[in-house]
């Protein structure tokens, strides 16, 4: 069904019907005391005060989400006065107790133990118990009460190979104990109560790579792991759903289970199935394909339809990556979509047998009035909802005679929080169903009002609508949508291809637009992944050759600087176009000459692509003149003019998007160019030189040199003709050009402008709030992204001595679980380092530190002749050690503990450079102290320290990093020219033309 489709799907005839049972199941609802919460809980006044205060709420579900991490009573007073103490003067006369003591103080003991019971009393209402054990009593207490139950198992995000060990494990002994029980039947003679073994798997906690862009291993992997569960669930005559996650990992989740319901050993098993997500704009579709899906096995598979819980997160995770939104932006159309899924899914119940998860009573009365209508019986369906919420809905459904069930989760209470809070959110929102209904008292004819929508708004309009007035990013790849996935993967695949049936190309100099063959032999361009692999002959331009260019670009100055500036933007406009045009090939170029994984290439020509157009943007309001006084009498004119010739001479870890910036902000602004890309990339070179020609740059304007770095761009630096040098690379090289760049020579006019952008020794602070689900996937991906070889990674991290333990052996077991690989396979974590150089200098730094705590492993399809370094991590680390003082631009990470937050920022900013940081904190004095004190240029709070995006982190850093001038930024085309200014007295003989005001 397309999504317009929607609106006519469901049946109006059944709208009596639909209002009728709602009526009664409300008039027996509210029979009881309105409260969405147990009114004997104090816990539950908290959340009424909560749903009646936007701010405070906010406040107490980000503190219950950072408590269970707190480790000491001092933290957990601290942190309650740093979220609540604003707000203290609307609370209520009990909540103020305890906010402004001491945290030192010897009372704070006793009331951090009071606030952990609140919060473990507000989880014992949501959560059954910490273990399965733990749980049985709860879960005969629902039987008792008439009801089903699945078992949902809680805990943190799944980071580590031995951490989905343990999670398998978790749910084998819940089955176990579960059989171990005997519970009494509560709807004798319907099929769901057959067997009481009903479990909720989250597939996710069975796999560290569970990644769209590795989807085909993730499947793999992810079969391997759910068939022990399918297989003790079958065995126990159970049912087992699988829960759906976000919708990056949809795919993932749906064909795991299709294709494992598939083996002749689950192939007419029934009692085992799917859960969809109405707000979900794909939903439709999806049904319809499992439909065909289940008609092709012959056994008929359980589906659990709801609402979705993930709304804000898939919603702002759309916005940034400025992807297609995947979910219904009006609440109206989730509402729509669920009846006229639930309609579906009655409509085919040879293939499902249907769950409806809701609290909302207009949803399940649809769901019960279509069935009525079309004589379908009570026991094909049943009704579900989450344990500890909205009972007089249950109770009421139950005393109708369907069958209902508690979604009821098993773990740790504390740091089950999350769980929690997710649940709260979703049903106190503003537009929450039972909010509305319990709290704010709708009326029943509002409350049970047919959804409708003239228009339902397309996720791409919606989008359109965000971005209007900003600039706009381009959108990086959707490795969860197939077509762009395997587009991607099929250019890398073909590349490799060409190269092994003998197609190389030649790469040559190009001056005037001519290619130049040279004399000597070419330089072979190899893949690092396989250096017996020869993607491209490399013609090195010589000294004589590089003189001519220079005095060619000097001759263009003045052409160039006349063309009017709006042809220059458009030339880069058209660029964007043919790279955009060009992407998944350019992307294929970079994976197999530089060893960077498909995510991360696919990045690097984004990146470009916002170069190219944010510069043209910038470069519209640079050179527009400007009045600068506005006095009468005299006119104060601002202009800028090129400043003249520029080198560009570029590096390999980025080896499109940095060229390519650095090219078209020089271009842009006016100056003639000369583009030196570095020895290990140059075939992405000279097909981004090669796209700005075909885009209509004059043949006079640019010079394409390829060449050895000592030899070309040695006479690029020192040349007289070179007005502007704007590097790259390494701070060796880069303070190199800068002292030579220094020196007057004869006949030079000018003073150089040189713009360095140099390494990183970059810090991650991880304090005792941290989330450390949050920030062990930031440091993972900050430390080993492109295998550490971005002058952003981090390679040192500071984790506060409280937290330090925990947190260094779930990364250790984390980095364990990384696989480095070949760059050309996307089910590897890292590719190669870039050359053997960089290889054997990584190698001797592991051999001279020792052994690591930990190391990641090596695909075992790897070229051996590969340059490989696994992801390596040393904790405990001497602070005079060559890991904490120098870069080594690979993956490679240091981690040591400090005593408090300031010692962590102190340690931080204790390096020669200052490029990146990150801090991963829920305090709000830390992340405001580290505002203010952490001197780097780009300071990451909650998230990993790589990956800035043009126009919305401007990027580069300061002391021994770089300039400080920040590439796609607002002030970067600056460096590239000379301001004028242009004063003119209007006053003639008395008379002046006068402004009107």
């Amino acid at each position: 069904m397309a999504e317009q489709e929607i609106l006519l799907a469901r049946d109006r005839a059944i709208e009596p019907a639909v209002k009728k049972i709602g009526t009664a199941l409300f008039a027996d609802i509210r029979k009881h005391k309105l409260s969405i919460f147990d009114p004997q809980r104090y816990s539950a006044q908290l959340m009424e005060w909560a749903i009646a205060d936007d701010e405070f709420r906010t406040a107490l579900f980000r503190f219950v989400d950072v408590l269970p991490s707190l480790q000491c009573s001092a933290s957990v007073i601290r942190i309650a006065q740093e979220y609540f103490l604003p707000m203290v003067s609307r609370f209520p006369g009990l909540l103020k107790w305890g906010l402004k003591m001491n945290p030192d103080g010897m009372q704070a003991k006793a009331t951090a133990f009071i606030v952990r019971n609140q919060v473990r009393s507000m989880g014992q209402q949501f959560i059954l118990g910490e273990t399965p054990a733990d749980a049985l009593k709860s879960l005969h207490q629902i039987r008792k009460q008439g009801r089903c139950f699945t078992v949902d198992l809680l805990g943190e995000a799944c980071l580590s190979e031995v951490e989905a060990d343990r999670y398998l494990d978790r749910y084998l002994e819940l089955v176990k104990t579960l059989c171990s029980e005997t519970f009494s039947p509560v709807a004798p003679g319907h099929p769901a109560d057959a067997s009481p073994i009903n479990i909720s798997v989250k597939l996710s906690a069975l796999s560290s790579h569970v990644k769209p862009h590795m989807t085909d291993a993730a499947v793999a992997n992810l079969r391997r792991a759910l068939a022990p569960i399918f297989r003790a669930v079958k065995a126990a005559g159970g049912c087992v759903y699988v829960d759906m996650e976000s919708v990056a990992k949809r795919e993932i989740i749906l064909r795991t289970v299709k294709e494992l319901l598939m083996e002749t050993e689950f192939r007419n098993w029934a009692d085992a199935g799917f859960v969809l997500q109405a707000y979900l704009r794909c939903t439709p579709n999806d049904l319809a394909e499992l439909r065909d899906w289940a008609r092709e096995r012959g056994t008929r598979v359980a589906v659990r339809l709801v609402k979705g819980a993930y709304w804000d997160t898939e919603t702002v995770v759309a916005r940034l990556n400025r992807w297609e939104v995947p979910v219904w932006q009006q609440k109206a159309a989730s509402d729509i979509c669920f009846e006229a899924a639930a309609q579906f899914l009655l409509e085919n119940t040879r293939c499902f047998y249907p769950a409806f998860a809701s609290h909302n009573v207009r949803s399940l009365a649809w769901a019960m009035a279509f069935a009525e209508s079309r004589g379908i019986d009570k026991q094909e369906f049943e009704i579900q909802a989450l344990y500890g919420m909205a009972e007089p809905i249950k109770e009421a459904v139950s005393a109708m005679g369907y069958l209902v069930r508690d979604y009821a989760p098993i773990g740790e209470l504390l740091p089950g929080m999350a769980y929690l809070v997710r649940r709260l959110l979703e049903n106190t929102s503003n537009k929450g169903f039972i909010r509305q209904s319990f709290h704010e008292g709708e009326s029943v004819e509002t409350l049970l009002q047919r959804p409708e929508l003239e228009k339902i708004q397309s996720g791409i309009d919606y989008l359109d609508s965000l971005y209007r007035d900003r600039f706009k990013n381009a959108p990086l790849c959707d490795f969860s949508n197939i077509n762009e996935r395997k587009q991607l993967q099929d250019a890398v695949d073909l590349l490799q291809s060409a190269v092994h049936l003998g197609d190389i190309p030649e790469v040559m100099p190009i001056v005037g637009q001519k290619r130049i063959p040279m004399n000597g032999h070419p330089i072979d361009s190899t893949s690092p992944e396989a250096p017996g692999r020869v993607l491209a002959r490399v013609h090195f331009a010589d000294s004589a050759l590089t003189r001519q260019a220079l005095t060619q670009l000097r001759e263009a100055i003045g052409p160039w600087q006349e063309t009017p500036f709006e042809q220059r933007c458009a030339l880069l406009d058209r660029v964007a176009d043919r790279l955009h045009a060009d992407r998944t090939e350019m992307a294929s170029i970079i994976v197999h000459e530089c060893g960077k994984p498909v995510i991360e290439a696919d990045a690097d020509v984004a990146e470009a692509i916002d170069f190219c157009r944010y510069y043209a943007e910038q470069a519209r309001a640079l050179f527009a003149t400007r009045e600068l006084c506005g006095m009468d009498g005299e006119s104060d004119l601002l202009i800028y003019e090129p400043r003249g010739v520029t080198a560009v001479i570029a590096p390999w870890n980025f080896p499109l998007a940095i060229p390519c910036g650095m090219f078209a902000a020089s271009l842009v602004a006016g100056n003639p160019t000369v583009l030196k890309p570095a020895e290990q990339s140059n075939l992405v070179a000279l097909r981004l030189f090669e796209h700005f020609i075909s885009a209509g740059m004059p043949a006079e304007v640019a010079a394409f040199l390829p060449g050895d770095g000592s030899e070309i761009g040695e006479l690029l630096v020192i040349a007289p003709e070179v007005d502007t040098i704007a590097f790259t690379g390494s701070r060796e090289v880069g303070m190199h050009i800068v002292a030579k760049a220094a020196q007057w020579s004869p006949g030079q006019t000018h003073i150089k402008r040189v713009i360095v952008e140099m390494g990183g020794k970059n810090a991650i602070l991880v304090d005792e709030s941290a989330d450390f689900d949050q920030a062990i996937s930031g440091v993972l991906d900050s430390a080993f992204g492109f295998a550490g070889q971005k002058c952003s990674a981090c390679s040192r991290l500071f984790v506060h001595k409280a937290v330090y333990p925990r947190f260094r052996d779930r990364l250790a077991e984390a980095v364990r679980s990384l696989v480095a690989g070949p760059a050309s396979d996307p089910s590897c974590d890292l590719g190669p380092v870039i050359d053997r150089d960089a290889h054997r200098r990584l190698l001797s730094l592991i051999e001279r530190n020792g052994t690591p705590l930990a190391q990641g492993i090596l695909h075992t399809d790897a070229n051996p002749e590969g340059f490989f370094i696994p992801a390596t991590l040393y904790a405990d680390v001497p602070d005079d050690s060559e890991l904490l003082l120098e870069e080594w631009f690979g993956p490679i990470l240091a981690m040591t503990p400090v005593t408090d937050f300031a010692a962590a920022v102190s340690r931080a900013n204790d390096s020669v450079y200052g490029l990146t940081g990150g801090v991963f904190s829920r305090s709000p004095a830390n992340l405001t102290y580290a505002a203010r004190n952490f001197r780097v240029g780009n300071l990451y709070l909650n998230r990993g320290c790589t990956g800035a995006l043009v126009g919305r982190q401007p990027f580069g850093g300061a002391k021994l990093s770089g300039v400080g001038s920040k590439a796609g930024g607002p002030d970067y085309l600056l460096q590239f020219v000379v301001p004028r200014v242009i004063t003119e007295n209007t006053l003639r003989q008395g008379f002046a033309p006068m402004s009107e005001d």
